[in-house]
């Protein structure tokens, strides 16, 4: 019976494995940052997700809830999961301060994960670098205009000198969607 079984579902018996070596992975991990005091990460939850997944392709489905003894899987679900969309929904509805590096904010885009630029490092030539811009800011400083182009948390990526508002929204992705803050 145990051998017909381990013809019939291959797909059962490679994800349960994976899913014990995982479990034990994780539990050697735990370990480890015990002993040493240095945080070591394992596989949260992937093991008990394979075991559930290894029996849930089985004739054999019972077995599937021992992969829902897993606390970091409940742990995922319950708690990360909810965090990242309270996180996003944080960062979209976001509006920069009234004064931003020294100048006051007239424009700035809404954020999107949609900005990308490549910049060629000159220390290394032939190498470059993926520049995530979340945020388009337009500042009014010392009677000239500027287009700040930022990360989440306002960490100034570039500062671009414009004569007007509307040379500094050429200069940003023509994707912006500007909002007036004055």
């Amino acid at each position: 019976m145990f051998l017909d079984f381990l013809r019939n579902n291959p797909l059962c018996i490679i994800l349960v494995v994976m899913g014990l070596l995982a479990w034990a992975i994780t539990i050697g991990a735990r370990i480890s940052s015990k002993r040493t005091g240095h945080y070591v990460s394992g596989l949260p939850g992937l093991g008990g997700l394979f075991i559930l997944i290894g029996f849930l392709t089985s004739s054999f489905k019972w077995p599937a809830l021992i992969g829902l003894l897993d606390l970091d899987l409940w742990y995922f679900v319950i708690k990360v999961i909810p965090d990242i969309f309270k996180a996003e929904r944080a960062v979209k509805k976001y509006v920069p301060p009234e004064e931003v590096d020294g100048g006051k904010v007239i424009e700035y885009s809404n954020y999107s994960k949609e900005f990308e630029e490549l910049r060629f490092l000159t220390e290394y030539p032939g190498s470059f670098e993926i520049h995530r811009i979340n945020q388009y800011i337009i500042i009014s400083k010392e009677g000239a205009f500027v287009l700040l182009k930022t990360e989440v948390n306002i960490r100034i990526i570039e500062r671009i000198s414009c004569k007007d508002i509307e040379e500094c929204k050429k200069l940003a992705s023509p994707k912006a969607k500007w909002e007036r803050k004055i």
